[in-house]
């Protein structure tokens, strides 16, 4: 089991094969989070134009959830997801030794943990500002994941390239 689990991580979390497979090692995982991110924008959509949101502002974490239509449950469950992987693709990043695409990466993370804590705020006083700033960091988030995306394609394109003898 230990050894499932480490080979499971060990390409996540190894610089060595970070470093081998290259920026393009980056683009499953940046398809995941623009697909999730498409994802939570819809949902939010969903949320502020349908679903009644209940009053949460003396509420604590788990009685929100506990209270929490299914769209908002899955709305934080998606925001949960983005996070770790955001903060997975930052590791590899990292591991890349690339300043560009971690300096992207770190400003694509920080978009997401500003559009979590705007969806806290919103959902304890429905603040409309709030609401606002979800969507236009979901819309930073994307530009950034998409940027790297194109960065990463554009090195494996590079990588494939038969090389001038």
């Amino acid at each position: 089991m230990l050894g499932m689990l480490q080979g499971l991580c060990m390409p996540i979390f190894s610089g060595k094969v970070a470093r081998d497979r290259g920026p393009a090692g980056l683009r499953p995982l940046c398809l995941i989070v623009l697909v999730a991110l498409v994802v939570q924008f819809v949902l939010g959509s969903i949320l502020n134009l349908y679903v009644e949101i209940p009053d949460f502002s003396h509420a604590t974490y788990i009685q929100e959830i506990e209270k929490a239509p299914g769209f908002l449950t899955a709305h934080a469950l998606v925001g949960v997801v983005l996070l770790a992987a955001a903060v997975l693709l930052l590791i590899q990043a990292a591991a890349l030794r690339a300043p560009v695409i971690v300096t992207m990466l770190a400003t694509g993370l920080a978009a997401l943990l500003g559009a979590f804590i705007a969806g806290e705020i919103f959902v304890k006083n429905g603040a409309d500002t709030a609401s606002l700033w979800m969507s236009l960091l979901t819309g930073v988030a994307l530009t950034t994941y998409i940027g790297v995306q194109a960065l990463a394609g554009t090195a494996s394109r590079r990588q494939a390239a038969p090389q001038p003898d």
